[in-house]
């Protein structure tokens, strides 16, 4: 919110715990990943994986287009989608289940 979008008002009430907002599917609503666990008992989080820690901080949006570029970018998050500190910090989480 505050990098890409400037808007520190969502950003902060974002910060307080309130649900975010999307135009197209509506009210964004947050949770911790173990939460996953409780309401499916029968599943159990294998690992955690983030996704997009660097391709939105790129500010020139025509670089995106350059299939070098993507080719690159996603080798890049691929590796450090493993890494904790990067983890910490990706737009993204995907979270890989398994039945118990």
């Amino acid at each position: 919110m505050v990098v890409l979008l400037n808007d520190f008002g969502h950003a902060n009430s974002l910060l307080d715990g309130n649900d975010g907002m999307a135009s197209k599917y509506g009210a964004i609503r947050y949770y911790e990943d173990v939460d996953i666990e409780k309401w499916c008992p029968e599943l159990s989080i294998r690992k955690e994986l983030g996704m997009r820690t660097f391709w939105d901080m790129q500010q020139n949006q025509d670089i995106h287009k350059d299939t070098d570029w993507q080719d690159n970018m996603v080798e890049i998050e691929r590796r450090v989608s493993d890494i904790d500190v990067y983890k910490d910090i990706a737009f993204f989480n995907h979270l890989i289940l398994g039945k118990r």
